[in-house]
């Protein structure tokens, strides 16, 4: 089910850095510097490492051209 206010289909999913990339359609390495660098906020469990729909949206966003 899609989240109407914001396009999200479940802001609460996490994603791994291939699925980030894949929707930015970037290389992973892309990916995973954004992350490193917290321009793409992350959810860490250890060493897993994820990224809320909310958050890649949100980054979407504040990168889009006016």
């Amino acid at each position: 089910m899609e989240n109407k206010s914001n396009g999200v289909e479940n802001p609460n999913h996490l994603l791994k850095a291939d699925q980030v990339a894949e929707r930015l359609r970037i290389s992973r390495a892309l990916a995973y510097r954004l992350m490193q660098n917290g321009e793409i906020p992350t959810v860490r469990f250890s060493r897993i490492v994820r990224v809320s729909e909310t958050d890649l949206e949100n980054f979407i966003l504040q990168h889009k051209s006016r």
